[in-house]
């Protein structure tokens, strides 16, 4: 096994050398955390703080909470058909998820509406 730190923003172990095309991490997540513009900062420092580098996308979206935007001068305000939200994104080990997610929930508090979505990772192919 080879550990590779330098060019990838978290630990990977390889069960193949670092040189091959395809490379099989052990057991690893990608979490995907949906959250409001103003709760970015506290969730990337959290992922920081635990040596971990993040993705962060512009996303935008319907649902049940509407957004309300003053217009002209304040006289007047109005319903946006979405609303922006944040995707903050990485890769995780398998058995540090439920250290992360309480970590998260620390950071954020309640009410927050923040959703994570947890998915596996199959195959890490570095080109």
């Amino acid at each position: 096994m080879v550990t590779d730190k330098s060019t990838l923003p978290f630990e990977v172990e390889y069960s193949q050398k670092p040189s091959s095309k395809s490379m099989t991490p052990t057991s690893m997540k990608r979490l995907a955390i949906v959250l409001k513009p103003e709760n970015v900062d506290s969730i990337t420092s959290t992922l920081r703080g635990l040596g971990l580098e993040s993705t962060i996308y512009d996303v935008k979206g319907s649902g049940k909470e509407k957004e309300r935007v003053s217009t002209g001068r304040g006289v007047s305000t109005g319903d946006l058909s979405y609303t922006t939200r944040r995707v903050v994104a990485t890769v995780i080990k398998s058995d540090t998820v439920e250290d992360i997610m309480d970590r998260m929930k620390k950071a954020l508090g309640d009410g927050s509406g923040a959703v994570v979505m947890i998915q596996p990772v199959d195959e890490l192919v570095r080109l």
